[in-house]
């Protein structure tokens, strides 16, 4: 197995063991969204949802998409993306944002 893969995923596992990144990563599956519409779901300052969001991106999880004077984000990580959706599944869990 890559070591290198290994650390990549070690580390994007850590970025979502944070339940307020994991709330963010969860919605935007559904969604893409930019920073006010995700502070009004989360209901936490912008400022703190930014902090997230830079997490989040950094780790390759997220991406931004400029739209005008608006930045929309997105799930990028397609595994990331398939890695959750197997998580509710077995779960037997239901998420609404």
């Amino acid at each position: 197995m890559d070591s290198a893969w290994l650390d990549e995923y070690s580390e994007k596992l850590k970025a979502l063991g944070h339940p307020i990144r994991l709330k963010i990563v969860l919605g935007l599956m559904h969604n893409e969204c930019n920073v006010t519409k995700i502070c009004d779901g989360l209901k936490i300052p912008q400022a703190t949802t930014s902090q997230h969001l830079a997490i989040l991106k950094n780790k390759g999880i997220l991406e931004s998409v400029r739209d005008g004077t608006t930045v929309c984000y997105r799930v990028k990580d397609e595994a990331i993306k398939e890695i959750l959706r197997r998580l509710l599944e077995v779960t037997n869990t239901k998420f609404e944002c």
